[in-house]
């Protein structure tokens, strides 16, 4: 079969390898699609944490049962389409002992520190298979990021309601779908890019206060409409330090500031904003817990988080995909390779 190999910075190359087969604990999964993420690029370029080559990489994946091992619960079947939950826990550590496997010290994430799904099959732990039945896939593949949003989201209180106003730096997929998560629930949303694309997606599931950074002044513009007072939520999701900075500034007092970008920028900030405001600054990323809760978000704002797909490719091309999501975040939102038979084709916009 076909998979995608990341050899080295850069360098990715279609092999044949040799097929899977089930072993007990876990299923082949024949891969439908796969949506390509920031931790991916970061991978392809050489500055990941996690390095470690040759990897097949592929976290944001959904598709359909090939083999099932014969200790697999009933629950499942052959044929069966799902998502794929791809964090593995050690489940003895600190974060474990606490329900936190999501960030536990000897995370195993597949697509990162163990061979993912871009490649035709491959091996998943059956319980981290959730059904997703006819879902479509632009909205299923999506259900990985809608688990980080849902986390974020979740770690600030019970959850957000009407009564909050919620900015959102960043127009990229992350950004977009805790728009949406928080749209669903009622809140204010604002919205911050520079790309006008990204923004005008913004605007296309439902953000009516979006804002251009290159152009206005985002905190005289976010004071504005929150009667001087701030958001009382903030979401970082562009991994830049200085639009952290100045979600720690902006954010009411006694507010949050949630960290859903990555990279590895250095931040510096005065430490009396912390016991002046209280804020709390709190980190996210894709959640154990949130699966299923992520798959219903996703059928019930399925056309919402389509829209976000704005590119595909084949699975041969997938090393192009990368390199052209990378050269152009002011084109591509959220692309997305499309592993299986039926989903061949040409990257569109």
């Amino acid at each position: 079969m076909r998979a995608v190999v990341t050899t080295g910075p850069r360098r990715m190359e279609l092999r044949e390898v040799d097929e899977p087969a089930p072993r007990p604990g876990w299923a082949v999964v024949e891969v439908e699609a796969v949506g390509l993420c920031g931790s991916d690029f970061h991978i392809v370029d050489g500055t990941h944490f996690a390095l470690h080559y040759p990897r097949v990489q592929g976290h944001e994946a959904i598709g359909r049962i090939a083999a099932l091992p014969d200790d697999a619960p009933t629950s499942l079947a052959v044929g069966d389409r799902v998502a794929v939950e791809p964090l593995q826990s050690c489940g003895v550590c600190y974060a474990c002992r606490r329900g936190r496997t999501n960030v536990c010290a000897d995370l195993d994430v597949l697509g990162v520190h163990s061979d993912g799904a871009l490649q035709e099959r491959y091996l998943v732990p059956v319980g981290k298979l959730h059904p997703i039945g006819d879902l479509a896939w632009p909205a299923a593949v999506l259900v990985e990021p809608v688990t980080i949003a849902l986390n974020a989201l979740g770690r600030v209180r019970a959850g957000i309601g009407a009564d909050d106003r919620v900015l959102v730096l960043g127009a990229g997929p992350i950004g977009l779908v805790t728009a949406i998560a928080c749209l669903e629930a009622g809140a204010e949303v604002f919205v911050v890019d520079r790309e006008p694309m990204r923004l005008q997606l913004a605007r296309e599931v439902g953000v009516v206060r979006v804002a251009d950074s290159s152009v206005v002044d985002v905190s005289a513009w976010v004071r504005e409409l929150t009667d001087g007072e701030g958001p009382g939520v903030v979401v970082e999701a562009t991994g830049v330090a200085d639009l952290l900075r100045g979600a720690i500034d902006l954010v009411a007092p006694s507010g949050t500031v949630l960290v859903v970008g990555m990279s590895d920028q250095e931040l510096t900030v005065p430490l009396t904003w912390f016991s002046r405001k209280e804020v709390d600054l709190l980190g996210a990323r894709t959640s154990v817990d949130m699966f299923p809760s992520a798959v219903a978000l996703a059928r019930r704002q399925a056309d919402r988080l389509a829209r976000l797909v704005t590119h595909t490719w084949p699975l041969e091309q997938a090393g192009e995909a990368v390199r052209y999501a990378m050269a152009h975040p002011d084109e591509v939102c959220k692309a997305v390779v499309r592993v299986s038979a039926e989903g061949a084709g040409t990257s569109q916009a």
